[in-house]
């Protein structure tokens, strides 16, 4: 793994102690194109800059933070994203840095799009709205994460279990391996033990092996159970010295982990069972491969008794392994 540390300043602002803009200091060493700066009204800049006159079209509107294009400076495009909260510095920081880091490979239209794009997919983390998940959504995610710190990690470290969790950049299914993915549902106790697929991608198999996880909770106080809080701030905790690690982690779970509700955040839930389903061409989906192109969406319920024939034993080494 790449030691990205090495390419940022901790503080990105540390010697900029005044308004430089126009001017401003280099961002990230590998790539000339990203700068920090500090604005006439003493607030703090990250900007982009591509050689060459550019059209940006919808800006994004964020809380804490101000997006703007600078045409001015003579032939090239500046995308510039100004602080309007102090107290997100620290945060804006690390959407600085993911932003350099995630989309230095482009060009042109294409980087600038791809910049927009990335500070857009920070917006819940800068500013939690905390307006709350359904309970799908709540359900799922705490799935997901569970997956992810409590049967991923004895079998793998944290950097390559973060990068296999795929589901939060908008894949088919929710893990994925070299020639293995991994489908989480997550049903709570006392609800109907059904398990819920929401559209045709979720069991469309685009790996060797597709493995569905069908994991039981039920909520709990005891010693041992664990809130979306204490999965997220334990990772945290653990990637802390990562950079890399811990920005991808940030931006995965930022959209639900912003949106959760305090008590979303704080209620603790008892893992209590999981069935694990080989996903092969006899199980019963519905996908893009086995309807009419005329369908073009669809969510449905699988009965789990129906499902004993493609119950496995779960052998997550030898799956990280091929």
């Amino acid at each position: 793994m790449q030691d990205i540390e090495k390419f940022f300043n901790d503080d990105p602002w540390i010697n900029i102690g005044s308004p430089i803009y126009p001017n401003g200091q280099r961002l990230y060493q590998k790539d000339e194109r990203f700068w920090v700066s500090m604005d006439a009204s003493s607030r703090l800049i990250f900007f982009i800059r591509e050689s060459g006159k550019y059209t940006i079209k919808k800006l994004p509107k964020l809380s804490g933070l101000e997006v703007s294009i600078d045409y001015d400076a003579i032939g090239e495009t500046r995308l510039i994203c100004t602080l309007t909260e102090p107290l997100l510095k620290d945060k804006f920081a690390i959407v600085a840095k993911d932003v350099a880091y995630t989309t230095d490979k482009f060009q042109g239209d294409k980087f600038l799009d791809e910049c927009k794009t990335r500070i857009i997919s920070w917006a819940d983390f800068l500013k939690p709205s905390r307006k709350g998940l359904t309970k799908s959504e709540w359900y799922g995610f705490w799935g997901e994460l569970f997956t992810l710190t409590q049967i991923l990690l004895p079998s793998s470290d944290y950097a390559n279990a973060i990068k296999s969790w795929i589901g939060p950049d908008g894949k088919k299914q929710d893990f994925t391996f070299n020639n293995s993915a991994l489908e989480i549902k997550t049903t709570l106790s006392g609800d109907a033990n059904s398990i819920k697929i929401s559209s045709l991608d979720q069991l469309h198999r685009v790996t060797d092996s597709l493995y569905l996880l069908h994991l039981h909770i039920n909520y709990s106080n005891d010693p041992g159970a664990l809130s979306l809080q204490d999965m997220y701030e334990r990772t945290l905790a653990a990637v802390e010295t990562d950079t890399d690690t811990k920005m991808k982690f940030l931006n995965k779970t930022s959209k639900l982990y912003g949106k959760a509700s305090e008590e979303q955040l704080e209620t603790k839930f008892n893992f209590i069972a999981m069935e694990s389903y080989e996903v092969n061409d006899n199980f019963p989906k519905l996908t893009g491969d086995n309807t009419q192109s005329a369908i073009t969406a669809a969510k449905y319920d699988i009965n789990p008794s129906s499902l004993k024939p493609y119950l496995i034993e779960l052998d997550l080494d030898e799956i990280l392994k091929s």
